[in-house]
């Protein structure tokens, strides 16, 4: 109980700053897609669910199995919890060709699992695409141009990303 607990309040705190800051680094790298978006605006939500394929900020969680299983032709003994590591499930080469590259339009993202699956889906996975899809809109259409300014500091456990990312806004791209 208190893992689920933690979990909620972890990812509506602090998962979002650590998404936002590792999705801007990227696009501050990739001119292109910066140009592409910014001239589409109708693709900003295909380009946010590829960024959270890729760079699902939660790493992951663990279930205590209450009876031995075979999963993936492995044995699971019973009260032996495994670890479920989004990031590297969502990279997984044999459901996401170039797994780990951004590629948008990637026509089976409905199987990345970044908001959990099934009855451990995250409840708030619809309000946290639409912030991310509003966050996305709102910088390109408010700018022009803009790129990583400094270092770029990692986050640490349990979340993966940045803590922080220093942006410069300049001119026309």
């Amino acid at each position: 109980m208190l893992g689920c607990v933690r979990q909620l309040l972890v990812t509506r705190m602090v998962a979002p700053s650590v998404f936002i800051g590792t999705m801007l680094a990227h696009l501050a790298s990739d001119k292109d897609l910066r140009t592409m978006v910014r001239a589409a605006p109708s693709r900003i939500p295909a380009a946010a669910e590829e960024y959270l394929r890729l760079y699902t900020p939660y790493r992951g969680m663990s279930r205590t199995p209450t009876r031995d299983v075979v999963i993936g032709g492995r044995l699971i003994r019973k009260d032996e919890p495994p670890a479920l590591v989004y990031t590297s499930a969502n990279r997984d080469e044999r459901v996401f060709p170039d797994g780990e590259n951004f590629v948008l339009d990637r026509p089976n993202l409905r199987e990345a699992i970044q908001f959990g699956a099934g009855i451990h889906a995250c409840p708030g996975a619809p309000l946290a695409r639409m912030m991310l899809v509003l966050t996305l809109e709102e910088l390109l259409a408010a700018t022009t141009n803009f790129s990583v300014a400094g270092e770029i500091l990692t986050a640490r456990w349990a979340e993966w990303g940045t803590r922080s990312v220093p942006l410069a806004f300049t001119g026309r791209e």
